[in-house]
């Protein structure tokens, strides 16, 4: 069977779609607020332009040269080296795992947003955790099922649009909030002297790759379905920015709200679930424009977790020859399995482990432990098996844009050791 290939504006969408998610409305802005406000976004700018946008494209290009998933590619560039694919699509599965019991999340509270405010306490004791994890989980399945054209390209179509519309709209909303220009200047003035803390540093490094969603073999997947004539670098440029620029609005909606109601900016990963209902509960039109920002949420969740079933399913298609329909089936069991736990630990029956709701854990798992090993894996396997002069011509194929051959060596040399550093710095 011939291998679909996305249209131009469809890649593009898609791939922003893939990068836009909790990572930029919900993490960064915490991230930001418990790391010196607008001095973080100095090491994060340098991430994106000099760490993330090089492994996207070498990600991008592999895909496309090598026409297959992550091991298939891996194989195809050398044999030995196959093995080590099975771990970027094993983190992109248990991290989905527990995301798509978040996403579903951000959906009752899109909810909850137009019908009356749920503590969150009351709403896991509800046991909807357990039924939003499954129906999303089918929504994600049947998406992925229909293709890359008719199911992921043709959501992303109609999703990113209505994602930035909201977010403009909601970013216009609170800058205009009594007393925002607090919170305005906490975002945008930075502290320099927080720059000497190697740890901001290394932060910034680990969201950049976590908001543009590369190292883990989803942009190499959607490369895979990538036209011959399509302009990497120039494709690269766009999704960077496009997700940049989100997640700096997203910065402009929270902060403003924040200051405006006396709360405290560092409140961390509670800031979206417990801090926001808060204050849009209390807040003029709060109920319209809190079930808006979820309805945000809820959006780029969604076309985030299509991005990272994909994986799955590519593998399974081009490894064991399965029709897209099998695979999607065989993914949606297997991250049904490995799901419930999560799901199940913000519920009534409180599952735990090592101390932790199992959400948690995993999150720490493979969210931060594993996450930097599999990425650097990645760079590595691809910037040191296959020829630096091909890699290099890959990536400048059918563009005016010539990216220089250095870019090579930040992926072999540089970007590997941050990734262990980060690593170790963990311990």
């Amino acid at each position: 069977m011939e291998r679909e290939h996305w249209s131009k504006i469809g890649f593009i969408l898609a791939s922003i779609g893939s990068a836009v998610g909790l990572g930029n409305v919900w993490r960064f802005p915490y991230i930001v607020g418990e790391n010196g406000g607008g001095a973080f976004l100095i090491p994060y700018f340098i991430a994106v332009l000099f760490f993330a946008v090089p492994v996207m494209m070498i990600e991008f290009a592999a895909g496309r040269r090598f026409d297959g998933s992550v091991l298939t590619t891996l194989k195809r560039i050398n044999p030995k080296i196959k093995p080590v694919g099975l771990v970027p699509v094993t983190v992109n599965l248990f991290i989905l795992s527990y995301y798509l019991v978040v996403t579903g999340w951000t959906f009752a509270y899109f909810i909850f947003s137009l019908l009356g405010y749920m503590e969150f306490e009351v709403f896991i004791e509800s046991g909807y955790s357990l039924f939003l994890f499954l129906g999303i989980l089918l929504l994600t399945a049947i998406i992925v099922n229909l293709g890359i054209k008719k199911g992921i390209e043709r959501t992303c179509r109609y999703l990113l649009p209505v994602l930035f519309i909201f977010i403009l709209i909601l970013a216009i909303r609170s800058v205009s909030l009594p007393g925002m220009m607090e919170g305005i200047s906490f975002y945008l003035t930075p502290d320099l002297s927080v720059l000497s803390n190697p740890n901001i540093w290394i932060l910034a490094f680990g969201q950049a790759f976590f908001s543009l969603s590369v190292g883990f073999g989803i942009m190499l997947t959607y490369g895979s379905y990538l036209d011959r004539r399509e302009d990497v670098p120039k494709s690269v440029l766009v999704i960077a920015g496009a997700d940049t620029l989100i997640a700096i609005l997203a910065g402009f909606i929270i902060f403003p709200v924040v200051f405006s109601f006396g709360f405290n900016p560092a409140a961390g990963p509670e800031l979206a679930f417990i801090t926001l209902p808060k204050i849009f509960s209390v807040m003029f039109l709060g109920q319209i424009f809190g079930a808006a920002f979820f309805f945000l949420l809820f959006i780029g969740a969604v076309t985030s977790a299509i991005s990272m079933f994909e994986v799955g399913v590519t593998t399974l298609i081009d490894e064991l020859k399965m029709s897209r329909i099998r695979a999607t089936a065989l993914v949606t069991c297997i991250l049904g399995m490995i799901g419930l736990p999560s799901a199940l630990s913000y519920s009534g029956f409180d599952i735990h482990l090592f101390g932790r709701p199992f959400l948690d854990s995993v999150d720490i798992i493979f969210g931060s432990l594993i996450t930097p090993i599999s990425a650097a894996l990645l760079c590595i396997s691809i910037a040191w098996f296959w020829k630096p002069k091909e890699l290099w011509k890959e990536i400048n194929r059918n563009t005016k844009l010539k990216i220089p051959f250095f870019i090579v060596y930040l992926v072999r040399y540089l970007i590997p050791a941050i990734l262990v550093f980060s690593y170790l710095k963990i311990f």
